[in-house]
């Protein structure tokens, strides 16, 4: 993984801390705020350290892109969970 590549993964990988720290559900109730807060910080340390071992840049662009892509769509949406496709 080049310089750059790590760069901004780690920028990514906080990126999401930083949202799940501030993430309000759109109903406003604590519980349910809570719960999807957890459930951005467990998806994003699973797939971390799913990833953790690409070497191949290819795959390393399709990730940061698909994690680009599931932050964008899920501050949209104000909905963590990711869509169904």
């Amino acid at each position: 993984m080049t310089a750059s590549t790590r760069r901004t993964v780690l920028s990514l990988y906080m990126r999401v801390f930083r949202i799940a720290r501030t993430w309000q559900t759109q109903s406003g109730v604590t519980s349910d705020t809570e719960t999807e807060r957890k459930y951005i910080l467990q998806e994003a340390r699973a797939l971390f350290r799913q990833n953790q071992q690409l070497t191949d840049q290819e795959s390393i662009k399709r990730c940061i892109e698909e994690c680009e892509a599931r932050i964008e769509i899920g501050l949209h949406y104000r909905n963590p969970y990711p869509r169904a496709v």
